[in-house]
């Protein structure tokens, strides 16, 4: 068994969450561990603690970002086949519903975890949710696509209009994480995450996107004693080491060019530079072992000949638990 300190954020203001591209009219679909374990590292540094970043990244453990209602949380549905019934239809009739759900409600996701079959109302299944009985009566969030326009600074150029798409959470919706971290460490991070809250969080927090409140719980997650893989919660970047031991042929997984613009510098010069990129594996890819992983920190910081030029610090040291999962029969080392 294993508690986590759950934090919510709460009256998230209209999200948009770059993908990495130029283009704006589409927000990426999560709001990715590595960028909030990065954002606070930032909040550290502007408060001149900037000596021991790779320190407190390594200190710690944070789960990606997954909605939630009320007090119904939900959690990422592990890639591969979930034992999911919907009693009176064949499977073929629901299985395009299944392949759609992304995130389950945690008291069905616990069963999930455990190898256990759950039996579900066709209600239950509204495009990436699995919800419980009854469902919520609106929906998490909705997406909408404005039409804006970029005013060049230089006369003489032309505006160029451009899509941009927003997401609104319902007033009892949002998102939340979790986090190993405890004691003063968890009073520091839940401080960073109320001063990320403050300044935002995505693109357009000079216009009050990405802005949001902070609320505290715990999850317990149980241990299966027959667990013969391992879930992912966060992004992850195996050493070498952990590589060879992955079993990548019959792991479940999904990799995610991690990268983009150094659009939250503090030099606004350095705004228009690209960091370098890696693949790490996303929240729900499973592995068929049971081992701790470690993961590693890694630097994306551009080849730019500056003195200015800062570490761009990405964190793939993953949060993870051990799971029973329908797609491997027996334990594995």
């Amino acid at each position: 068994m294993a508690t986590y300190t759950l934090i919510r954020l709460v009256h998230l203001s209209p999200l948009h969450v770059g993908s990495g591209k130029e283009n704006y009219d589409f927000s990426a679909a999560d709001l990715h561990s590595d960028t909030l374990s990065s954002a606070l590292a930032a909040l550290r540094a502007q408060q001149g603690e900037t000596k021991d970043t790779e320190e407190f990244l390594s200190s710690f453990t944070l789960s990606s970002a997954f909605p939630f209602y009320r007090k119904q949380y939900y959690l990422p549905k592990p890639l591969g086949k979930i034992a999911v019934c919907i009693p009176g239809k064949e499977e073929h009739e629901y299985r395009k519903q299944l392949k759609s759900i992304r995130y389950i409600e945690s008291g069905l996701w616990k069963k999930v975890i455990a190898g256990e079959e759950i039996l579900a109302k066709e209600s239950q299944l509204q495009g990436e949710f699995l919800h419980a009985d009854p469902p919520p009566h609106t929906p998490l969030y909705l997406s909408q696509v404005n039409q804006r326009v970029y005013v060049p600074r230089e006369e003489g150029e032309d505006a160029t209009p451009f899509f941009f798409e927003w997401k609104y959470f319902d007033s009892e919706a949002g998102l939340f994480c979790l986090t190993d971290a405890s004691g003063k460490l968890l009073q520091e991070v839940i401080r960073l995450f109320i001063r990320l809250g403050e300044q935002g969080i995505g693109t357009d927090r000079n216009v009050g996107g990405g802005k949001f409140s902070v609320e505290t719980d715990t999850l317990t997650i149980e241990n299966p004693e027959d667990a013969n893989a391992t879930l992912l919660l966060s992004l992850y970047l195996p050493t070498e080491e952990e590589l060879k031991e992955l079993s990548p042929e019959r792991s479940r997984y999904e990799l995610l060019l991690r990268g983009g613009y150094l659009s939250g510098s503090s030099e606004e010069d350095f705004r228009h530079l690209r960091k370098k990129s890696v693949y790490m594996f996303a929240s729900g890819s499973v592995f068929p072992v049971t081992q701790r992983l470690k993961g590693k920190i890694t630097d994306l910081r551009p080849n730019w000949n500056d003195r200015r030029m800062h570490p761009i610090y990405r964190s793939g040291r993953p949060l993870h638990i051990p799971i029973k999962h329908t797609d491997y029969e027996s334990h594995t080392h």
